[in-house]
């Protein structure tokens, strides 16, 4: 309830009544904009009848139910004569009366106005009736229905004259003259006042947000607002200036809306400048003596000079002069990170306007917690979009590997963007930032941006299923940045291309989804007129050059030309340089090409490897395992690709290839798999001649156990290892593992085994909601390996964006074609945070389908590496031909690893095997065999067939050149000196090298032969002959290894 001010002395002054002095009348200042009432009695007091009232209440229609509810408020006002009206909150009369019997009022009390039923709650000021602040805003209420004042009270009222001026100037101080005004003039004098004291500073109690679009809105915090020299400014309860508004001379009042620094802010109650927090770090005057404006009960009047002269402010404080435009950070300052300065070149094409030139500096909030490498890298990303570089154009990739900072360093960027600009202007750089990404990290990028800047520095907005956020976003001065999935930004693109101020950075994070210039998502992005734009991709080219010319002319359109011109310059020629038949004049075209593609590519393209990591992470130990698959595999394999209908097959149809390879993939994995792909087959009905799938899965279908069920890992090669490996792990150490997979259905496997070996885990794949992603993640990595063992992991959901670094054990059951798949996947546990050496399988069916595709994946990042990283890579070959298809539906049963035989290194087993030149497979331009041109069948010789032959193992040769970095381990060796770095994997390798156990799941139980054997000699037996045979194993031994090591600087923490 508020309070109000004694009433004012009567015109006789005399002394008041002692009964006066016993009510106590409150002592408390009346509300701001709420001039007190000199008739209105304190809280719990009886008001006189024969005074003019006006009363807050609450009023009701005629309720007969046995709880009675308020309909609204009002405002009732009683004349003298006992006539009342009823007003509700609009001002709009409801009803009326003309009954004396309602005297005298006090608070609570019930009684009938005409048909309403009402209850008085408070009395208030007249005054506060005819300024309509009772009502919440300006006055519209009908004068003509006001009480009017009775004849007794107007003839106390002593006449008003106006002071005389006098002419000489001089002002006279009226110190004993005190003009007590009545009713009607102290009204007039209150509404005055109201109106004048907008011009001094008002102070409010207020509640503010951030615009929200949910139905049921809550407020955020509590905040001040203060009116000063016509504009609003809001002030959070430390003292911070969060945001100012001009004031257009609406009426401030309790409940009055408005926005300020982009949140919206409704005031609650009128407060003091001595209860404002003290403001800092602002030029704002606000005086903390200033008190809420007093009573004008009495007006001391000063004569006014009318013949002083006004003088402007400008003339009186004299000419401002500019202030010199300064950075926004110190540039001198130690360890500041200071951006390119302008070049002439630059000055004349970009500043026009001949503004000031500035140094733009790295927020010392982000240059602090940086590194080396990331500094380096916002550099190069800040001269590319400024055009500072060599090409032409304002675009740039970067495609460091994972786990070197990419986000952090566009996050740098984009808040230097935002905020600076090199020439002093009123405007950054960028007002709008467009970030695009799979959808599955939108949060996490939001994520990254709260934790490197704050949540107030920048507005960020994400976009879901509704369409307003667009909208909100284009008219918000609060929201910068606005990130968005890609399919999402399909539907909105012409929306984000109409807002004003336009967009001025695009960022497309995974951006090897532009790899092709005539899909969807590269094509969208031409409604856009922005010149600044960057991909991310740790993996930018995949397959060929084409990709890269697409993501090329993305960021620099027109830099490599139109691709036709760009297939005929460069491609063409580099391809047929790096063909192993190709010819001295090739090779030489080739080199040239090459090497004026890197030039180009190296002003745009920035590239750096993990080994910039090894003084900041443990190191990390990778392994490809090839895995003898059990005889049921085999069995299947020879099923499905016997050798009648292996040219069937090659003959056939694109789909129905890929169909077979999925099959051939999932038998890899395990043959329970089939039973699913079975059932997907019965239920198409294409037509009634069976395909050669259908009779592939039916015939392989019967080799399978009846009894085999889904947890039974025994059926697969690679489920046997990692059964034994998970076994040694939890029982030996506290580490924990993270499995990925590309299919569901292998992922209900591991999950069906996790359950019956009593492990503990998670899992995420692409049914997982988005909202439980990040806690899955949050949980596994604070938990212990009792509370959360394994993280079962889907490369397509979630093999990007995710930190993983609570586990030290990473396992990739099944290869992709694309390798970024598998490279995303590999780089989830070794990134910032982790404390552990960390360890990665790669797990392959020695001589199925698994290696082939690792082959290509081999082949792929050679190609990679050689346009954008070091291009130190060896490999020759990128082409994929029938005769490539011919050899991926082979398989190889004895042979320990068909990749090691294919480079024929004759490498030591605990050494790594010495770089080779792959321009020794080349045949010389001389030789015969090579430029044979068109021949007939029957001149075919055999020595030629062998030809042809040996010139596709060179290329494959050739393709393979980079593993010769590795470490090769023969595990059916000897393996008393293998020297295996992690020592979980080498005592695998050891107990199935000193005890060949035959596991069930199509290999049968162990023989009396081999139990016969187990009494003899096998060190001695294997020095005479040092290499066992593949089909003298069962399935699930670990045959050969592929072992590289990243050294670190760094301690490895304790297991």
């Amino acid at each position: 309830m508020p309070a109000f001010q004694p009433p004012i002395p009567s015109a006789s002054l005399k002394r008041k009544c002692e009964s006066q002095d016993e009510e106590g009348f409150s002592r408390k200042r009346a509300p701001k904009g709420i001039p007190p009432f000199e008739g209105t009695a304190p809280t719990g007091a009886i008001i006189d009848k024969y005074q003019e009232q006006v009363w807050m209440v609450q009023w009701r229609n005629p309720q007969y139910k046995k709880h009675k509810t308020w309909d609204g408020d009002g405002v009732l006002v009683i004349s003298c004569n006992g006539e009342a009206v009823l007003y509700d909150s609009d001002g709009k009369i409801l009803s009326t009366s003309n009954s004396k019997a309602i005297l005298p009022l006090y608070e609570g009390k019930d009684f009938s106005v005409g048909s309403k039923e009402i209850e008085l709650e408070r009395a208030i000021p007249r005054v506060s009736f005819i300024s309509g602040t009772c009502f919440g805003r300006s006055s519209n209420v009908d004068v003509s229905t006001l009480p009017v004042l009775s004849s007794s009270n107007s003839n106390s009222i002593k006449k008003f004259f106006s002071p005389s001026l006098n002419s000489d100037g001089k002002s006279k101080k009226i110190t004993n003259d005190v003009f007590h005004l009545n009713s009607e003039s102290r009204i007039c004098a209150s509404l005055e006042n109201n109106a004048t004291m907008t011009k001094q500073s008002l102070h409010w109690a207020a509640n503010w947000r951030k615009p929200q679009e949910k139905k049921n809105k809550t407020w955020d915090g509590d905040a001040y607002v203060s009116l000063v020299k016509d504009k609003l400014y809001m002030i959070s309860e430390d003292g911070k200036i969060m945001g100012s508004a001009p004031w257009k001379g609406q009426s401030l009042h309790s409940g009055y809306k408005t926005f300020i620094g982009g949140k919206e802010v409704e005031l609650d109650l009128a407060v003091s400048a001595s209860q404002l927090p003290a403001i800092k770090g602002s030029e704002i005057n606000i005086s903390q003596d200033e008190e809420l404006p007093e009573s004008p009960a009495t007006v001391p009047l000063v004569e006014a000079n009318q013949n002083q002269k006004f003088v402007a402010p400008t003339s009186f404080y004299g000419t401002t002069k500019p202030k010199s435009k300064q950075p926004l950070h110190d540039p001198d300052a130690p360890d500041n990170l200071v951006m390119k300065y302008p070049t002439k070149e630059h000055i004349k094409r970009f500043n026009k306007r001949n503004l000031p030139i500035v140094h733009v500096v790295l927020d010392p909030i982000l240059s602090g917690k940086m590194r080396s490498h990331q500094k380096e890298g916002v550099m190069f990303l800040y001269e590319c979009v400024m055009g500072l570089r060599k090409h032409e154009g304002q675009g740039c990739i970067l495609a460091d590997e994972m786990g070197l900072g990419k986000t952090l360093q566009t996050i740098a960027l984009v808040w230097t963007l935002l905020k600076q600009n090199p020439y002093a202007g009123p405007l950054a750089v960028v007002q709008k930032v467009l970030i695009v990404c799979p959808v599955s990290l939108v949060n996490n990028w939001k994520a990254e941006f709260y934790k490197w800047l704050g949540k107030d520095r920048v507005g960020i907005m994400t976009c879901d299923k509704v369409n307003g956020n667009i909208d909100l976003f284009g008219r918000s001065k609060f929201h910068q940045v606005l990130i968005i999935g890609y399919e999402r930004l399909r539907t909105v693109i012409d929306k984000i291309a109409n807002i004003h101020p336009p967009i001025g950075l695009i960022i497309c994070d995974e951006g090897h989804r532009l790899k092709s210039a005539s899909n969807k998502t590269t094509a969208m992005f031409k409604t856009l007129d922005t010149r600044r734009r960057i991909i991310l991709s740790g993996t930018p080219i995949q397959n060929d050059l084409g990709e890269f010319h697409a993501m090329a002319d993305f960021c620099n359109p027109g830099l490599l030309d139109d691709y036709s011109v760009f297939r005929k310059v460069y491609e063409t020629p580099i391809l047929k340089s790096r063909a192993p038949d190709a010819s001295a004049k090739e090779i030489e075209i080739g080199e040239a090409r090459t090497a004026q593609l890197l030039s180009i590519a190296k002003s745009f393209v920035l590239r750096r490897d993990a080994t910039l990591l090894k003084n900041h992470l443990p190191p990390k130990s990778e392994y490809v395992v090839f895995i003898v698959p059990t005889r049921l595999q085999l069995a299947m394999f020879c099923k499905i690709l016997h050798p009648k209908k292996l040219d069937v097959l090659i003959q056939s149809s694109t789909a129905e290839s890929l169909a077979l390879i999925n099959i051939l993939t999932k038998i890899s994995n395990s043959p329970i798999l089939l039973k699913a792909t079975a059932d997907s087959v019965k239920v198409k009905k294409d037509d009634n001649t069976p395909t050669i799938q259908k009779a592939a899965v039916t015939e392989a279908l019967t080799l399978l156990p009846d009894k085999a069920h889904i947890a039974d890992l025994t059926l697969s090669g690679k489920l046997v290892f990692l059964s034994k490996i998970l076994k040694l792990l939890r029982q030996n150490t506290s580490e924990k593992c993270v499995l990925v997979s590309h299919y569901t259905s292998t992922l209900n496997i591991l999950e069906a085994y996790c359950k019956k070996a009593t492990y503990s885990y998670y899992r995420l794949d692409g049914q997982t909601p988005q909202n439980k992603r990040q806690e899955y993640v949050n949980a596994f990595n604070k938990e212990t390996q009792h509370s959360s063992f394994i993280f079962l992991l889907s490369s397509k959901a979630g093999g990007v964006g995710i930190n993983l670094i609570g586990a030290s054990r990473l396992f990739i059951i099944d290869s992709d074609w694309n390798p970024s798949h598998d490279l995303q996947s590999m780089a989830r546990c070794h990134r910032d945070g982790q404390k552990r050496p960390v360890y990665i399988y790669r797990m392959l069916s020695t001589g199925a389908i698994d290696e082939k595709i690792y082959q290509r994946q081999v082949t792929k990042l050679a190609l990679s590496e050689t346009l954008i990283g070091s291009g130190a890579s060896n490999s020759k070959s990128d082409s994929f031909t029938r005769k490539d298809l011919r050899d991926i539906f082979s398989i190889h049963p004895d042979t320990a690893c068909n990749t090691h035989d294919l480079l024929e290194c004759g490498c030591e087993r605990d050494t790594p095997t010495e770089d080779f030149d792959t321009t020794s497979i080349i045949n010389d331009d001389e030789d015969p065999k090579r430029n044979m041109g068109f021949v007939s069948a029957s001149d075919v010789r055999e020595e030629d067939l062998d030809a042809i032959e040996t010139a596709y193992l060179q290329k494959k040769k050739a393709g393979l050149a980079a593993l010769s970095e590795w470490n090769h381990i023969n595990c059916l060796e000897s393996v008393l000196d293998v020297h295996i770095q992690d020592n979980i994997l080498r005592k695998i390798v050891a107990s199935f090298a000193q005890s060949p156990t035959v596991l069930s799941g199509g290999e049968g139980e162990r023989s009396r032969l081999d139990t016969l054997l187990a009494g003899v000699d096998i060190e001695r037996i294997q020095a005479m002959d040092n290499l066992r045979s593949i089909r003298d194993v069962p399935g699930g031994t670990v045959s050969f290894l592929f072992e590289r090591c990243a050294k670190s600087n760094l301690d490895a923490a304790d297991k």
